[in-house]
């Protein structure tokens, strides 16, 4: 207004802190509009600031804990913190706005002295719990967040409701106690691949009565006395818990999970030391369980049939590498589990059709089914499921070898609402198979089938005939798909994502079919299609240009000519894969480079990049691992 603010001062603090946290509550948070609020005026960012909800950032570089006490003093009202280790150090800057990112932290200008990091004022040594702490020769821990970070976090957010602290590998149990004795609202806590100890669980039990998520995936350095404190203190409030991959994990912890934990909804269990104690533990206490999945490879059959007779709400189960499950308990599953939706069953070996036959006959509801590795599971178990199970939405079936297509016209017949089939490995499974699918699933709008070597054009020529709705299309190494059952999809279904990586027949006659008939694309793998050139490319180029994600590896006739059509027309691209294609050179990654703005991620040999080439792509660049 030239100088004339008519609008802020007819606004109150309180009603523009209200709008701001309006537009905090869109979409993924509002971070990128929270992000304009804060550059309208120092007033705004003021108001901004103390309103800011969530923030994700990055633990690992020499400036990690200075960084969280600097976001913990001017975000005081955030709620919702994240602290990935695995995130580069760029992951930090881009987690703090422009406007308030500390000047410390952002590349100093070649004409401007480089400051050094003030020393925090309330950054006082804390002396770690004994043995809480794995010792490190390479001193690596002192460049992660470590647990003056995570005082300064406490100390500044009293309101913390959630906290992750993926592989944050420095912190310990002085970090949680800090934690717990500063943010009683602590509702969710994601402590997965952490070395922590007991005396961090045990503090976080007494002082967070209100936390109803807890991961402990990977989590060492505790026993089972941590986890045991832990639930007798908040076990009331727990509505979802992960153990899995912990060596300390015994019946004891699920003893206790099963004796203070009633409210329990969502159980993650993998131990191999938990036998069939634990598990009827907890299905006698924790009678509310919606979700459970467990790979427990001591139990068996008593501690199964002890879910079928407690957990009558169990919704969804996932069974893994179960060497004593037998159709006994999966049949008293099926007869307590009315309510089941979804069913996975990882390498159980001793299954077979009966089992599953109690399930379509009990578990009418069935949505989602998984079967992967059941050997003894033959043509019979699907075709029960195809007759007595008409809402299944999703079916996965990897390494079958004994399930054959007359399976599939029960499928066809009776699953009519089908969207997403998925076949890995089912080596009896040919057109016919597909074409009783495509005949009668017609809502069908995801189908991935890899290493499927009788799969062929008539198959996807009735694929595209019927199901006009597909979307994802995934042809891994089905060798007998050639560009006559493409241009057939081409022309009929509009698809998103098509991965087409070992289908060797392909050719650009296949692809040019896709380019005009798919203009929505998004995904595209053509990798290892030998005889693919530059003419694929540029019609892919002008005929796709919302493509983001590309992988056009160990493709020996596509060159830099192609690479240059490409990126004229495909300006969204994202992520690109191409090793060993001889005839790129330094040139086509440097047109990758230059061309492709949105670029996070290409992956290509290190030798074809220029010093000048690497010097601009910088963290986008990814290079192929060939040796030591």
């Amino acid at each position: 207004m030239r100088g004339a603010d008519l609008i802020n001062p007819a606004l109150p603090d309180e009603l523009l802190d209200d709008v701001i946290r309006r537009v905090g509550a869109g979409p993924g948070g509002g971070k990128r509009d929270l992000d304009a609020c804060a550059l309208v005026c120092r007033r705004w960012r003021r108001l901004e600031r103390a309103s800011r909800r969530s923030a994700r950032l990055a633990a690992s570089g020499e400036r990690a804990d200075e960084v969280l006490r600097l976001v913990a003093e001017r975000f005081p009202a955030l709620a919702d913190v994240s602290v990935d280790e695995r995130l580069t150090a760029a992951g930090v800057v881009g987690a703090i706005p422009r406007s308030r990112r500390p000047r410390q932290v952002q590349s100093p200008s070649p004409f401007r002295r480089r400051r050094r990091l003030p020393v925090t004022s309330n950054a006082v040594h804390i002396a770690p719990f004994p043995l809480d702490q794995p010792t490190g020769d390479d001193g690596s821990e002192r460049s992660c967040l470590t647990d003056v970070g995570l005082t300064n976090l406490a100390r500044g957010c009293r309101g913390l409701e959630k906290l992750s602290l993926i592989w944050c590998s420095a912190i310990s149990s002085t970090g949680l106690v800090r934690i717990a004795e500063n943010c009683k609202n602590l509702s969710s806590l994601d402590l997965q691949a952490c070395y922590i100890g007991d005396p961090g669980l045990i503090a976080v039990g007494e002082g967070c009565k209100k936390l109803q998520n807890l991961n402990l995936r990977f989590v060492e350095g505790t026993t089972d006395e941590g986890l045991i404190g832990l639930v007798k203190s908040c076990g009331q409030s727990l509505v979802s818990l992960a153990v899995a991959t912990c060596v300390w994990l015994t019946d004891a912890s699920l003893c206790a999970v099963g004796s203070h934990c009633p409210n329990l909804e969502i159980l993650s269990v993998e131990s191999d030391n938990v036998r069939d104690e634990g598990v009827k533990s907890i299905a006698k206490g924790c009678r509310q369980l919606k979700t459970l999945k467990l790979q427990c490879i001591a139990a068996g059959d008593d501690a199964l049939d002890a879910i079928g007779l407690f957990c009558s709400l169990l919704e969804s189960l996932s069974l893994n590498n179960f060497e004593r499950f037998t159709d006994r308990s999966l049949s008293s599953i099926a007869k307590g589990c009315k309510n089941l939706t979804d069913l996975v069953l990882n390498d159980c070996q001793l299954l077979t059709d009966s089992s599953l036959e109690f399930v379509a006959r009990s578990c009418k509801k069935l949505a989602r089914l998984k079967i992967n590795g059941c050997q003894n599971m033959e043509t019979a178990a699907l075709e029960h499921i195809g007759r007595w199970c008409p809402g299944l939405l999703e079916l996965s079936l990897i390494f079958c070898p004994r399930i054959q297509n007359s399976a599939f016209l029960e499928i066809g017949r009776g699953c009519c609402l089908l969207r997403s089939l998925y076949l890995v490995d089912c080596s009896r499974i040919s057109d016919s198979a597909l074409c009783h699918i495509a005949q009668g699933c017609k809502n069908l709008t995801e189908l991935s089938i890899r290493r499927g070597y009788e799969i062929g054009d008539k198959a996807l020529i009735s694929v595209a005939e019927n199901c006009k709705s597909l979307k994802e299309l995934t042809l891994q190494f089905c060798e007998r798909v050639s560009d006559a059952g493409l241009s057939a999809i081409a022309e009929n279904c509009s698809l998103h994502k098509l991965n087409l990586c070992g289908c060797t027949l392909i050719t650009d006659i296949g692809l040019t079919a896709i380019a005009r008939g798919c203009p929505d694309l998004v995904f595209l793998d053509i990798s290892v299609l030998r005889i693919i050139g530059d003419i694929a490319l540029a019609d892919i180029g002008e005929g796709c240009p919302k493509l983001k994600e590309i992988a056009l590896s160990h493709c020996p006739e596509v060159t830099d000519v192609g690479l240059g059509h490409l990126v004229k027309g495909c300006l969204q691209i994202e992520s690109c894969q191409m090793v060993y294609c001889r005839q790129i050179t330094s040139a086509g990654v440097a047109t990758i480079i230059s061309g492709c703005s949105r670029l996070k991620k290409l992956l290509v040999e290190e030798w074809k990049v220029s010093e000048r080439t690497r010097r601009r792509a910088g963290p986008v660049l990814s290079f192929l691992c060939t040796g030591l």
